[in-house]
């Protein structure tokens, strides 16, 4: 029987990561540029606080924020009714405004076989290797199909 494959043998520490705060065309930009199709968001120390694929991008470049959904505060209910559903600019709208908070992650001493089981149920193409909450690589549904590969 071939030993086990675990996470770190496997993953891919050469991760396109977004901070939270950039534009989502310098978003769109760097993924279109690494050719990658979503990345993980990372506050300063490096830790995941969420994710953003580019079909997350586009969708909020086809249905822009408005200045009410931008968060902004209002004096008066007038300023509100009026200014309420002004798109807010495309320049604009950030990261944070797109990404999703729900995370899937391992550890880099995972099993392959773990991390397949998470990919299967909840029908995702890659997780994101953490220690102690810091992105240290991810892994994808290729990288498990080479261990398939391996076996065959």
């Amino acid at each position: 029987m071939p030993p086990r494959r675990r996470v770190g043998e496997l993953m891919n520490p050469d991760v396109v990561s977004l901070r939270p705060e950039m534009t989502v065309r310098e978003a769109q930009e760097l993924l279109a540029r690494r050719s990658v199709s979503g990345a993980p968001v990372v506050d300063d120390r490096g830790r995941v606080i969420g994710v953003v694929s580019q079909n997350d991008l586009v969708r909020g470049a086809a249905q822009p924020a408005t200045v009410v959904k931008a968060g902004q505060f209002f004096t008066s209910v007038e300023d509100f009714e009026d200014l309420g559903s002004t798109p807010v600019p495309p320049g604009s709208q950030r990261v944070a405004d797109l990404m999703t908070s729900r995370v899937y992650q391992v550890s880099r001493d995972a099993s392959a076989a773990a991390a397949a089981s998470i990919m299967r149920e909840r029908h995702i193409h890659r997780l994101l290797v953490t220690e102690k909450g810091v992105l240290v690589g991810v892994i994808t549904s290729f990288d498990l199909l080479r261990v398939v590969e391996e076996l065959c």
